[in-house]
């Protein structure tokens, strides 16, 4: 019986691109820093005064530009280990291994939310429910009532609907359909930021012409291999670069307990700022990066024994036959 391309493919899910998990920690590690020290960064005030980048280009700062890598990260990734999803059956099993990998996680960091915020839970029913689902933001009510990086799950679903799509014109047109993505990811962007032309709040943030550029980028090294192809060997990076995903999901659910119900102003934080308590705020900032640490490790631990489960389930074991 002639083996589908999915399956061929599978081998190269244990060797894992180094380039690929070190862009992906460090990512993550500017998104953190930049979420609970952004007025602190010297970079941030000298480049991007308001924000963003000249013509709305690339908007946050740099928290932005870390999400955007993050995004191209995960075009590579998948290139790399979903080549050729031809039929109908691949594609259904590409996606449901895709949401295993990103709701269990997900749906942990919304229960953790709204057991230390139980006010959330006044946004009304249909509003938490429909967070649950990662496309919240869709609705134009702002990223999330419960995790506000919740938003991310829309974007990159988004996007790993297109995969196959996308895999496909780059492999046909290589670098000119990364041109077409540049310049149509661009426009969408800068219309969207600078004229709010669909007039639905952060709607730049998922829609998925907006992420087509670094999401396409990121397939097109792959298929051209024009990236460092040395295999992640040692466990501490393999397992930062693992763990970098919960830390993305919960260290916004850990930052707002700590500014909530320790120190109500973000700036206290401010690392770099001359003040006589600068020792005591530094311990504090480390026991808050300490804890998301902490509480992101827990929730890797449960979420690989979920998933775990979850493949093991008769129903997982029929879909993946199909």
């Amino acid at each position: 019986m002639k083996k589908s391309k999915i399956s061929k493919n599978t081998s190269n899910q244990t060797d894992r691109i180094l380039f690929f998990d070190i862009l992906r920690i460090c990512f993550v590690a500017l998104i953190v820093y930049g979420h609970s020290q952004f007025f602190s960064f010297p970079l941030n005030s000298i480049l991007y005064r308001d924000g963003n980048t000249p013509f709305n280009l690339y908007p946050l700062g740099l928290t932005g530009i870390s999400v955007y890598g993050m995004i191209f990260v995960s075009g590579a990734v998948l290139e790399y280990n979903y080549k050729g999803i031809e039929r109908f059956s691949e594609y259904v099993k590409f996606l449901v291994k895709r949401c295993i990998r990103l709701y269990p996680a997900f749906w942990m960091s919304l229960i953790l939310g709204i057991i230390l915020f139980p006010v959330v839970l006044n946004a009304g029913f249909c509003n938490v429910i429909f967070e649950f689902t990662g496309f919240y933001i869709i609705l134009g009510q702002g990223p999330g009532n419960i995790n506000i990086m919740g938003w991310f799950i829309a974007a990159i679903m988004s996007l790993y609907l297109l995969f196959p799509l996308l895999s496909k014109i780059v492999k046909k047109y290589q670098f000119s359909s990364i041109i077409v993505f540049l310049l149509v990811s661009f426009l969408c962007r800068f219309l969207l930021i600078t004229y709010n032309v669909v007039p639905i709040d952060r709607f730049f943030m998922w829609f998925p012409l907006c992420n087509l550029f670094e999401f396409g980028l990121g397939i097109y090294i792959v298929q051209n291999k024009l990236y460092p192809q040395n295999v992640t060997n040692h466990p501490l990076i393999r397992q930062l670069s693992d763990l970098s995903y919960y830390v993305f999901l919960f260290h916004m659910v850990i930052i707002s307990v700590f500014m909530t119900y320790t120190v109500n102003n973000i700036k206290i934080f401010d690392i770099f700022a001359f003040n006589p308590k600068i020792i005591s705020y530094l311990c504090d900032y480390c026991v808050m990066m300490a804890t998301v640490l902490l509480v992101s490790w827990v929730a890797m631990m449960l979420d690989q024994r979920i998933q775990k489960k979850i493949s093991a389930s008769n129903m997982m074991k029929k879909i993946m036959k199909s």
